[in-house]
């Protein structure tokens, strides 16, 4: 069997980067430096495309706590960059069906602006807000006030918590058939 391989130059100062699948290995191989990372400890794999379509793509792929990133495109000058999509193609789709089979736990989705996420950030900012406000009710004046907004933004964290099992998760991909309009 063949290894399958991708390469693109990700930046002007780097050498150009060359990511190749070995049986159940990914190799990352940049100048002389080279990186392997087993896909049966594979977490997550996210696949990005532009809002309006295109040929750009991007793959992020999770191990833990070391990531790889994947660009369909190679730079080549100031604006200027070549499309390799075809080969990005055949490289994505391997590592999701190797990956799938290697790790059946790790996730498979689109990547792009997730409202779980976001939510979830306002949520941590209105806790912040609420353990603020009931921190200055203990050295203020103005006590039953600060409880009292403490309270309502108490009762807002409450209800954004009881919502977030309702708000979409992103597209999941079946990792042995992915879609054509991600990867043609």
């Amino acid at each position: 069997m063949s290894a399958l391989s991708h390469s693109a130059r990700l930046a002007p100062f780097q050498p150009e980067t060359a990511w190749t699948l070995e049986g159940g290995t990914l190799v990352e191989r940049r100048g002389a430096r080279e990186r392997r990372f087993d896909l049966a400890h594979l977490r997550r794999f996210r696949l990005a495309m532009p809002r309006g379509g295109g040929r750009r793509r991007a793959l992020m792929l999770s191990f833990g706590r070391q990531r790889v990133a994947i660009a369909s495109q190679s730079w080549r000058g100031p604006g200027l960059y070549e499309d390799r999509l075809e080969s990005f193609a055949l490289l994505a789709r391997a590592v999701a069906a190797v990956g799938a089979d290697l790790s059946p736990h790790a996730r498979f989705e689109t990547a792009g602006f997730k409202l779980r996420d976001a939510t979830t950030l306002v949520t941590g900012l209105l806790a912040v807000g609420t353990l603020t406000l009931l921190l200055l009710a203990i050295s203020s004046s103005m006590r039953d006030m600060a409880i009292g907004l403490a309270a309502r933004m108490a009762f807002l964290l409450l209800l954004i918590f009881a919502s977030l099992p309702w708000l979409p998760r992103g597209e999941a991909l079946d990792p042995h058939d992915l879609p054509t309009r991600w990867l043609p």
